[in-house]
């Protein structure tokens, strides 16, 4: 048996794969990330509000996801309930930021493992999101627009109408990418010379948030972490590990589904679903900004300075988690479980993680490509 270690970048951070092979097979794969920022610690005696400052901070991709999730939480420890209105714009911004993710993804990070690609009508894509989003939150990346009671927002019925415009004219334009129908010549063609059915993993989903159209099938309640080998430590459900992310929240789609029983969860029906989600996002905020009331309070003035709560989000890499205690006001514990620490564990060869798991039994030269099919963000781990 041979050992190599290998680094892997372009994943939001950096983390390191120790491959154990033989005749480059991959028997097992020790995943580590070594960035640590104490995220948590920080929060600790601080007024709760700061958290809707600092944690969005913790990645420069996902903010309105820690943000949300951290509102959710505070409203949770104080028994607050937010109106409709408040919770469809948090909607809508979560929606564009998994859009935008997944863009960005697909051509940034995982198409340039494996050969060119024009990225410029990515990032042009991601610029018309951000306009939209910016709408609603202003300041982007790093806003604090929801804070715990609901929105610091308020819009007109000619600013939601607008929203909806640009919503539709991205939506078509999506089209050229995937269309509703799952068809997709770029994704046709990055795997003109990949087997579909490489990176096959654990075959056990995970949601946890109900946001948008996502329907959770477990509770955060049943979730435990544990030290690794590694900086981070590893998310286990019931005791073991499981996946998160798009293909979790999609498996009941027509088309994700179809695709689910051919090639079960490999990394093409991995990428397929995170680029499908996009078409599914879409279409349930072009239905559901309607429900928008403007007469309705887009803030309530929390009554309580004290309570344990809990905020879950379906963030763009799945499943995220913010537990908080308040005491008179302050920050008494903090606590971060993120997506990539349920797919990127450090298990054992008897007990992998879902990454771990994909990598087993294939060739060396595929783990690059069959890593970063669970988009990555090593930032987020490093919280």
């Amino acid at each position: 048996m041979k050992i190599t270690k290998k680094i892997i970048t372009k994943i939001e951070g950096e983390a390191t794969l120790k491959i154990h092979k033989n005749n480059n097979i991959i028997e097992f794969a020790e995943i580590e990330f070594w960035q640590y920022r104490g995220m948590e610690e920080f929060l600790k005696k601080r007024p709760y509000m700061d958290a809707c400052v600092i944690n969005p901070r913790v990645c420069g991709i996902c903010g309105h996801s820690h943000l949300i999730a951290t509102s959710k939480a505070i409203e949770n420890a104080l028994d607050i309930k937010i109106t409709n209105k408040a919770k469809m714009l948090r909607e809508i911004t979560l929606g564009l930021e998994i859009i935008q993710n997944h863009i960005k993804w697909f051509y940034l990070t995982l198409y340039p493992s494996v050969k060119s690609k024009d990225y410029f009508n990515a990032l042009n894509f991601s610029k018309e999101v951000s306009k939209v989003i910016a709408m609603i939150a202003g300041q982007f990346p790093h806003n604090s627009y929801a804070i715990p009671g609901g929105v610091t927002c308020d819009l007109t019925n000619l600013e939601i109408i607008k929203v909806k415009n640009y919503l539709l004219q991205l939506f078509e334009r999506y089209q050229k990418i995937m269309d509703i129908e799952g068809n997709s010549s770029d994704l046709d063609e990055l795997f003109e010379n990949i087997p579909k059915n490489v990176g096959k993993s654990l075959n056990r989903f995970l949601v946890l948030g109900s946001d948008l159209y996502f329907k959770s099938n477990g509770s955060a309640d049943l979730v435990k972490e544990e030290k690794s080998t590694s900086l981070n430590k590893n998310a286990l459900y019931e005791d073991a590990f499981i996946e998160v992310g798009p293909l979790a929240r999609n498996l009941n789609n027509i088309y994700v589904k179809k695709i689910y029983e051919k090639y079960q969860d490999s990394v093409f029906t991995r990428i397929f679903a995170r680029l499908y989600e996009i078409n599914l996002i879409f279409e349930y905020l072009i239905k559901n900004i309607e429900n928008i009331d403007i007469n309705e309070k887009n803030y309530i003035k929390p009554s309580k300075n004290s309570g344990k709560g809990i905020g879950v989000v379906e963030a763009p890499r799945g499943s995220l988690i913010h537990e908080v205690e308040i005491q008179n006001g302050l920050i008494e514990n903090y606590n971060i479980i993120v997506p990539t620490q349920f797919n990127l564990s450090n298990g054992t060869k008897n007990s992998p993680s879902p990454a771990q798991s994909a990598l087993m039994n294939e060739n060396e030269k595929l783990s690059d490509f069959i890593f970063k099919c669970f988009d990555i963000c090593a930032v987020c781990v490093s919280h």
